[in-house]
């Protein structure tokens, strides 16, 4: 009885991470669509309020706490996801922050904080404390780097900081255009994807409601990245570069 019970178990243990790499893509292919003309409408404090966890609440008063101010509030959704999300602005060091929250079926909701700097040339730094790694591969709009371990704002702002100086040199921030409100998270948002096309993981047409559909080997290399083992990798890689940046590796 004992060793039917285990086989069952050694037998779910392989073949649902086999069924997600083999099937999963083909799932996604058909169903995942990629932002890309997005207008992200302002969600009033009273009504974001409701949207807040303990997580989320701690990071609003830590950036708050370093004299960020609060830029807005809004959310993206999609078919598998919903995020909610808070910008803020520093101008003495030219800085943007974001507390972001992604609930989805069957998952844990994800809160992390996320600081942003926009350069001369265009280039954008961007340093998150996320548990997990992002879906994409990496693309020429942004460097990202992860510190998922790191839970105190004023740390991850200093991180952010050293990696500045590491890798822009002389190049100057610039500022947020907050006449636009959240125009430059939309602008961000069809670079990016527009860069995934690029690199032929998108279709180029638009949908009705501003998405891109991945190609096949657009949901393959989603998929990889999202599903166990490619997930581990994925992440121990994006959790390391960070550190091997600052270590001068």
């Amino acid at each position: 009885m004992l060793d039917t019970l285990l086989l069952v178990l050694v037998g779910l243990v392989l073949v649902v991470p086999l069924f997600m790499n083999l099937v999963g893509p083909f799932i996604v292919w058909k169903t995942q669509r990629i932002p890309t003309l997005v207008h992200f409408e302002p969600i009033a404090d009273e009504d974001f309020a409701e949207h807040l966890t303990e997580a989320f609440s701690c990071y609003d008063q830590g950036l708050k706490a370093l004299d960020f101010s609060l830029l807005g509030s809004s959310s993206l959704h999609d078919s598998h996801t919903h995020t909610y999300f808070r910008l803020y602005w520093h101008p003495g060091i030219k800085v943007v922050g974001m507390v972001v929250s992604i609930s989805a079926a069957n998952q844990p909701t994800l809160t992390y904080c996320e600081f942003s700097q926009k350069f001369s040339d265009g280039s954008i730094l961007d340093v998150s404390n996320s548990p997990r790694p992002e879906g994409y591969p990496d693309l020429p709009v942004k460097q990202s780097f992860r510190f998922p371990g790191v839970v105190d704002v004023s740390q991850l702002l200093s991180l952010q900081n050293q990696l500045r100086h590491k890798l822009k040199g002389t190049l100057q921030p610039m500022d947020y255009p907050l006449e636009q409100g959240f125009g430059e998270m939309e602008d961000f948002l069809r670079r990016e994807s527009d860069a995934l096309l690029a690199k032929g993981l998108l279709h180029p047409e638009i949908d009705e409601s501003g998405k891109r559909a991945l190609t096949l080997r657009g949901a393959l290399s989603l998929t990889w990245r999202s599903v166990f083992p490619g997930v581990r990798i994925w992440g121990y890689i994006t959790a390391r570069r960070g550190q091997r940046v600052l270590q001068g590796d």
